[in-house]
C-alpha cells in the first residue's frame, strides 16, 4: 500500500514541482508572489479541455498550445500590471497579484461556468504493475512530462545567456545592472518560462484530476506553501519541496483520513519555519 500511494504522490508532487518552479522564478528576479500564476494553471486546463473536446486536437499540441497561452499572459500581467506598479512599495504589486487571481478566476467562472471538467487522458488504458502496485500510463506521461520540463528550465537556466543572467538578477540585481544587464528582458522572460510551466501544470493535471474555476486559488496557495517550505527563491528548494508536501499528502489521504491532505503542505511548512525561518534550502540571502 506505501508504494501504491508513493506512485501516485509522483503526478500531484510534479504538477506542484511546475507551478512552484515559476514562482520562484518571479519570486527569485522581481520579488513578487504573483498568484495569478494559479490563474494561468486553471487557463491551461480549460485549453486542454476545450481543445481537445471542442476543436479535436490531440492531447500532445493541446499541451504545448496550453504552455504559449500561459507564457502569453504571464507576459501580458507583467507589461500591464506589473511593471508599471514597480516603483511603488511590495505591498502594491501583492495586492495587485491577488486581484488578478480573483479577476480571471471570475472570468472564468462567467464563461466557463462552475460545472466540473475532466480531459479524457491518453495511455487511460495502458497499466504498469509495480510490486504489486499500479502506475497508470498517464501518471507515467505525467512523470516523463515533467521531468523534460525541468530538466529543460535548469539547461536554460544554466547554459543559455539569458538564463545565466536571469540567474545573475537574482543573486544580485544591483550588481546586474552595473555590469550592463538589461532588467526588462531578464523579467520578462522570467514570466514567459513562469507562464508555460504554470500553463504546462494545469493541461497535465487535466486528465487526472476534475477542476472548475476555484481550482486556481486552491492549487496557487499550495504552491506558494510549498516555495516558502523549500526556500523562498530556490529552485531546488521547490522541487523537493514538492516532493516531499506530494508524497505526505497521499500518505496521510492513505493512512490517516482525505480530509487532512489538503492541509499538509501548510502543516510542513509550519514545522520547517519554527525550525528553518527560511525554508529548507533558503540561504541567508535566497538564491536560484
Amino acid at each position: 500500500m506505501a508504494l501504491q500511494l508513493a506512485l501516485n504522490a509522483l503526478h500531484s508532487s510534479s504538477l506542484y514541482a511546475l507551478v512552484a518552479l515559476g514562482l520562484t522564478l518571479i519570486l527569485g528576479v522581481l520579488d513578487i508572489a504573483d498568484f495569478a500564476q494559479g490563474a494561468i494553471y486553471m487557463l491551461g486546463a480549460y485549453t486542454a479541455y476545450f481543445a481537445t473536446s471542442l476543436f479535436g486536437v490531440p492531447f500532445f499540441l493541446a499541451l504545448p498550445i496550453a504552455m504559449v497561452i500561459g507564457a502569453l499572459l504571464a507576459a501580458g500581467n507583467y507589461l500591464v500590471v506589473y511593471r508599471p506598479l514597480r516603483r511603488f512599495s511590495g505591498a502594491t504589486t501583492f495586492i495587485a497579484a491577488l486581484g488578478l487571481l480573483l479577476i480571471l478566476q471570475n472570468l472564468a467562472l462567467q464563461f466557463f461556468g462552475a460545472d466540473f471538467r475532466l480531459v479524457k487522458a491518453p495511455f487511460a488504458n495502458v497499466r504498469l504493475n509495480v510490486f504489486g502496485a499500479t502506475w497508470t500510463g498517464y501518471q507515467m506521461f505525467i512523470a516523463f512530462a515533467v521531468t523534460v520540463l525541468v530538466i529543460g528550465s535548469w539547461a536554460f537556466l544554466k547554459f543559455t545567456p539569458v538564463g545565466m543572467a536571469l540567474r545573475a538578477v537574482s543573486q544580485n540585481r544591483r550588481g546586474a545592472l552595473v555590469v550592463g544587464l538589461d532588467p526588462f528582458k531578464v523579467e520578462l522572460v522570467a514570466f514567459l518560462l513562469a507562464g508555460a510551466l504554470a500553463g504546462a501544470a494545469g493541461t497535465l493535471a487535466s486528465g487526472v484530476n476534475a477542476f472548475d474555476p476555484s481550482i486556481a486559488a486552491i492549487v496557487v496557495i499550495k504552491a506558494f506553501a510549498i516555495v516558502i517550505f523549500g526556500g523562498m527563491g530556490s529552485v531546488p528548494g521547490a522541487i523537493v519541496g514538492a516532493l516531499i508536501v506530494g508524497l505526505a499528502e497521499n500518505l496521510t489521504a492513505g493512512l490517516v483520513n482525505t480530509q487532512y491532505a489538503e492541509l499538509t503542505a501548510f502543516v510542513l511548512m509550519i514545522l520547517v519555519l519554527l525550525v528553518r525561518p527560511r525554508g529548507l534550502f533558503g540561504p541567508p540571502e535566497a538564491k536560484l
